[in-house]
């Protein structure tokens, strides 16, 4: 057998095993991107509701999804979600708390975005959000009915005594 030969047995064999690994390296990347861009467009489509359940489970997989790749914008992407988280684990009743942790998800937003190809300001994050006032109104309705119940049924609400009832009367 010629080495022609031997090289084309070869590359019969280990042809197909070589495509199958970089199909398998090509559909990791792909899903990776998949993950990445999944989060991204949950926060941003959840931008404005910030107590969604979908917002709050994007918010706390960022850190699964955003561990490897590119060291320098994953690590971005990280400090940014670690400061928000850290403000957010504060006081809520300190001056400026809601500005701050706003400004500190534009910047998360931000670099995410550029992490996913998406190359937006903080002014046209801040701006260009739709939330029409009937949400808004309904959230602190509801916030309002809940603390109304809870009050109710406390210490500070509805006084109930359970009175034992005595035995009837023999005439």
């Amino acid at each position: 057998m010629t080495r022609a030969e031997s090289l084309t047995i070869v590359a019969i064999v280990v042809g197909p095993i070589l495509a199958l690994g970089a199909q398998r390296v090509l559909d990791r990347i792909r899903e990776k991107k998949k993950r990445r861009m999944d989060i991204f467009l949950t926060l941003m489509t959840t931008r404005a509701s910030p107590l969604a359940p979908n917002h709050i489970q994007a918010l706390n997989s960022i850190d699964v999804i955003f561990k490897r790749g590119w060291p320098w914008r994953d690590r971005q992407i990280r400090d940014a979600w670690h400061k928000t988280l850290a403000q957010m684990s504060t006081d809520p009743s300190q001056a400026g708390w809601g500005e701050r942790v706003n400004d500190l998800k534009l910047d998360l937003y931000t670099a995410m975005g550029r992490a996913v190809g998406y190359r937006y300001t903080i002014d046209y994050l801040r701006r260009q959000v739709y939330l029409p006032k009937h949400f808004t109104d309904l959230e602190q309705d509801q916030l309002l009915a809940r603390q109304r119940l809870l009050k109710v049924v406390t210490d500070d609400g509805i006084k109930v005594v359970v009175m034992q009832e005595s035995p009837p009367k023999k005439d």
